[in-house]
């Protein structure tokens, strides 16, 4: 059964069109991330790790990451992006679909579970057939209305092929 995620919480929208505004704004709109203890930190993590090699890995996805210390697990968040995100990625496409990973130093192979799980779904052939189909319908939309066709697509597409990535949560 497909988890029902509610709105605002592990799955948010990205209104920002540049790379390092629009991860803030994942940060800080996605709840996973509220109960860090030092956020400023993890952000800049995140951006330390993007100045090494994009993490925009094509097909409108980027996979951004940071390390935080004590953390307990690995958390995840998703900012949506009609629009689209110039994130230097290497098929030089926007991306529409930004998760941003924290993880532990010390939580490695929970990490690379999560991560390998993720890049082998953005893989598969009918995941990415189905990108390449929403990523040609999008239509911008700024003022960002709840419920528009690219709105309805994308979130249709996650609760699809990745609503694993997050535990269930009571829908309220």
């Amino acid at each position: 059964m497909i988890q029902t995620v509610a709105s605002g919480t592990l799955i948010c929208h990205v209104h920002s069109t540049e790379k390092v505004p629009a991860i803030h704004e994942v940060i800080d709109k996605c709840t996973p991330f509220s109960t860090l203890n030092d956020i400023d930190k993890f952000k800049k993590s995140v951006i330390q790790r993007e100045l090494i090699e994009t993490t925009g890995i094509g097909h409108g996805i980027a996979i951004a990451h940071g390390k935080v210390r004590l953390l307990d697990e690995v958390k995840v968040g998703l900012g949506l992006s009609e629009c689209g995100i110039e994130y230097h990625a290497k098929d030089g496409k926007p991306v529409h679909f930004l998760f941003v990973i924290a993880s532990s130093p010390t939580k490695q192979f929970e990490y690379i579970r999560t991560l390998s799980t993720l890049l082998r779904t953005v893989r598969s052939p009918e995941v990415r057939e189905e990108l390449l189909s929403l990523d040609e319908h999008y239509i911008c939309d700024p003022f960002h209305e709840t419920g528009s066709a690219g709105d309805i697509a994308m979130r249709s597409f996650v609760s699809r092929y990745f609503s694993w990535l997050w535990k269930a949560e009571p829908i309220q």
